[in-house]
């Protein structure tokens, strides 16, 4: 089953102008999905006697001539503001995807530490193999 298309507004819509977003578009001819990272750099909003669809006009990061494209409002089905750095600065990554920061190492520890046979650091001074 197909994930349902987004229902955009027209703030909304507004709301991705300037932004770099992650956008997955289906077609109904398609039988898969498509995944783009673009800016948004404008929108199309219908209007009374206007021909056509609501759109998008992205320019997609992979492209040489930075020329804008349309993107209908009814072929998307994801659309995710690209927002967060990773910790290493490596470059963006979705919100919703970013790295947990943990205060501990998560390294694995026996279950008893600071006793008589484990040390603090979790060493059982052991020699390992």
């Amino acid at each position: 089953m197909r994930k349902p298309r987004i229902q955009l507004d027209a703030a909304t819509a507004l709301s991705y102008v300037g932004q770099t977003v992650l956008i997955e578009t289906a077609w109904e001819q398609e039988p898969e999905s498509f995944w783009q990272c673009v800016t948004i750099a404008g929108v199309v909003l219908p209007v009374d006697g206007m021909k056509g669809a609501p759109c998008f006009l992205g320019v997609e990061l992979s492209s040489s001539t930075q020329e804008p494209s349309e993107i209908y409002f009814h072929t998307i089905r994801t659309i995710r503001v690209m927002r967060h750095r990773d910790r290493h600065g490596s470059g963006n990554v979705l919100g919703r995807i970013t790295l947990p920061k943990h205060a501990r190492s998560r390294a694995a520890l026996p279950a008893r530490r600071n006793s008589s046979t484990v040390p603090s650091n979790g060493s059982t001074g052991a020699a390992h193999p």
